[in-house]
């Protein structure tokens, strides 16, 4: 799920610019809200600024401070008041909250982890999804709410943002935000999908619970996003099993990179499909081995495990193209099968200063890997069996 979008931080004035490289840093990654805010103040053009204030709303978002969004999301309405009235898109994101939603968030507790410090290994059940891909197998754990009631949840490394279906909702008791409205996209080309937000007064992932935890609600799957899985501490995901506290990995075959540039946080390794550099965004919610942004390049004469060589080898189904490639991670290289769906969105990368097409490594890519995530000591791996 695509929430909130920022700006690409393109051609820009020094101090925007500055503001970006400084987000992208470690000091910026790991800076505090506060520290965000001034930050952004120093930057004096208005398009800039109402640009820079969006991100630190984003992060808001991604923090799931909830509590802290009226005052910062009303403050930056009113100072750009005709600029979000002029874009499209800054006027539906400024509209997500009714004067209701705003006041409930304010008396808001603060969102607070409370984490097991024991090695739990909690299964995996490979359910079909109950929407979009019927008879694809994605990766589902149990869920507790602070009611006694559970529910499974896809673990979807690939959303950035916890969701909740209308049925689950109830049985959970999501206090919904009823004046809040909010239309998303997703990476199947999906647009202006109907959610609202709600507050989750607990969640449970084994031991561990999340509490006052701000979730999108639709009639979709639900999904325990990135900005919840970050929270959990270290991590194995392996195709049957999420393992919390999990030993440290003894090697580290494909590092991991943990981008949070805006709520489109994610996790992504450095990769080559048939030589065109790339970053890899690891996506247990998505259902292929490997899905790319963009097509191969059709050649009669296939060399395996040669670069470039990606000619189309089927195209069984009406919604997508497969074709066959040499994808090459730190550590590992091999010949593949890969989907291209023309209307996917999957949101580029930034390598090198440009912006490049994205590929997914999805839930399939787990019969050869598994996901060893540290986002605290900095050290996730994406490591071949």
């Amino acid at each position: 799920m695509s929430a909130i979008q920022t700006k690409a931080p393109a051609a820009r004035a020094d101090v925007i610019a500055d503001f970006y490289q400084w987000m992208e840093s470690e000091q910026g990654q790991k800076a505090s809200l506060v520290q965000m805010r001034q930050r952004c103040e120093k930057v004096l053009d208005a398009a800039e600024n109402l640009s820079c204030s969006v991100s630190v709303l984003a992060r808001i978002f991604e923090t799931k401070a909830a509590n802290q969004l009226p005052e910062y999301y009303l403050a930056i309405k009113r100072k750009h008041a005709l600029a979000i009235e002029r874009d499209p898109d800054l006027k539906a994101l400024f509209s997500m909250f009714g004067n209701e939603s705003l006041s409930t968030l304010s008396a808001l507790d603060d969102f607070s982890v409370k984490r097991t410090r024991q090695r739990e290994v909690l299964a995996i059940h490979p359910y079909s999804s109950e929407f979009s891909i019927a008879e694809e197998v994605l990766p589902f754990i149990d869920v507790s709410a602070a009611n006694g009631h559970s529910s499974r949840f896809i673990l979807d490394t690939g959303a950035p943002q916890t969701r909740v279906n209308n049925e689950t909702a109830k049985r959970m008791g999501v206090k919904l935000l009823t004046d809040s409205h909010y239309a998303y996209s997703t990476f199947y080309g999906e647009r202006d999908v109907s959610a609202r937000l709600g507050i989750l007064e607990s969640i449970k992932v084994g031991a561990s619970e999340f509490r006052n935890v701000l979730v999108f609600v639709s009639d979709r799957d639900n999904l325990l996003g990135l900005d919840l899985i970050s929270k959990l501490g270290r991590l194995r995901i392996t195709r049957k099993t999420l393992e919390l506290n999990a030993a440290p990995s003894e090697r580290c075959d494909s590092p991991i990179i943990y981008t949070r540039m805006d709520i489109n946080q994610r996790l992504a390794i450095t990769a080559r499909l048939d030589n065109r550099v790339t970053l890899a965004i690891v996506d247990t919610g998505n259902i292929d081995y490997l899905t790319s942004a963009s097509p191969g390049s059709p050649m009669n004469v296939v060399a395996s495990l040669t670069p470039g060589s990606s000619p189309i080898s089927a195209a069984s189904q009406e919604r997508y193209q497969t074709f066959k490639g040499v994808l090459t991670l730190p550590g590992n290289t091999m010949a593949i099968h890969y989907k291209y769906y023309p209307g996917f969105t999957i949101p580029p990368s930034l390598v090198l200063g440009r912006y490049v097409p994205s590929i997914l490594l999805g839930w399939r890519a787990f019969k050869d890997f598994e996901l060893n995530l540290d986002i605290e000591s900095g050290r996730s791996c994406f490591n071949k069996f």
